[in-house]
């Protein structure tokens, strides 16, 4: 083969679907972990869905990097550091602390950023929905979808041989899939929501069209 031909070759090769592919079992992988939190996930998605600077943005990141992120703004908004100056300063000069100014500066500091972070910690939620990692997603029509799983939505490469040749997808007869392996081996794909067999866990994307091929 020449070299002009390998090179054509290379371009028409199928690994782009490939990695697509991967990509989407990523993004369904994180939604996974999100939909099921651990006590510091959850925690950390507690502060991130009302801190000001983020309560907009987190439904876009990974499990990983919203545990980073809170965690270090739990660190932050918490008064920690005025109240283990005060704590020290106190232990070891109690007469010191009672007459200076600057304690009483660091008092009203501690105060302050308590306060700061009970006008954080009253503030409304921000849902965790329609980001690119959110667990729940919503339809056009605002009905929600729930959590379209990896497990649901991204089928085996040997289900996908069977429907790949094929244009037309075998009728469903309102049958309830299991997932999207089991809808491509009964020569099944592309159900769409008027379908009595849609089922919103099998619609990766939330389009309206289950197990797209």
């Amino acid at each position: 083969m020449s070299e002009h031909k390998l090179k054509q070759a290379r371009k028409d090769s199928p690994e782009p679907v490939v990695v697509s592919s991967d990509s989407t079992a990523r993004v369904l992988a994180e939604r996974d972990k999100n939909a099921n939190p651990g006590p510091f996930l959850r925690a950390a998605v507690w502060l991130l869905a009302r801190f000001p600077l983020t309560r907009n943005r987190y439904q876009n990141w990974t499990a990983g990097r919203r545990l980073l992120v809170g965690w270090l703004l739990w660190i932050v908004v918490l008064p920690i550091i005025p109240l283990v100056a005060i704590i020290i300063w106190y232990v070891h000069d109690p007469e010191g602390f009672k007459k200076s100014p600057w304690a009483k500066a660091l008092v009203g500091v501690f105060i302050l950023w308590l306060g700061a972070f009970g006008f954080i910690a009253t503030s409304p939620a921000q849902l965790d929905q329609n980001g690119k990692y959110s667990p729940v997603q919503t339809a056009p029509n605002g009905e929600v979808s729930g959590t379209a799983t990896a497990a649901n939505t991204v089928t085996d490469k040997a289900a996908r041989e069977k429907v790949a040749s094929k244009t037309e997808s075998a009728p469903t007869n309102g049958q309830q899939f299991a997932n999207c392996t089991e809808a491509f081996n009964s020569g099944v794909f592309n159900i769409k929501r008027s379908d009595p067999s849609y089922q919103p866990k099998l619609d990766r994307d939330n389009d309206g069209i289950a197990c797209e091929k």
